[in-house]
């Protein structure tokens, strides 16, 4: 009897990282880049993001879904064009990554 306490206690210890789950991974990841390419019939585009050296290329895909805007107005795939700058809001699908909506961002105000 005098061990039951302690071997509820060790019980517990053991089995709390067990009940608490792995860090769970964003929904949507925000990119922030410069468009490289743009293949309108492929429904894909590619963004340089990064800082300084520590560049990287990120690949998405655009769906029908995907909203494309630039100044609040509604624009194609099509007419986004290598050298502008965008957020993509994306998200990880068995396709790769998936972008929900992609806004131009003017680059004069970042001069």
């Amino acid at each position: 009897m005098r061990y039951l306490p302690r071997a509820a206690a060790l019980a517990a210890i053991l089995v709390t990282p067990a009940l608490t789950s792995a860090p769970v991974q964003p929904s949507t990841y925000t990119y922030r880049g410069t468009v490289h390419t743009v293949q309108p019939r492929a429904g894909s585009l590619e963004l340089i993001t990064g800082v300084g050296f520590a560049l990287r290329l990120v690949q998405m895909r655009a769906v029908a879904a995907t909203r494309i805007e630039k100044a609040g107005v509604a624009i194609a795939l099509a007419d986004l064009k290598p050298g502008d700058i965008v957020r993509a809001d994306c998200r990880r699908t068995s396709l790769g990554l998936v972008a929900d909506r992609i806004i131009e961002i003017d680059g004069t105000a970042a001069r």
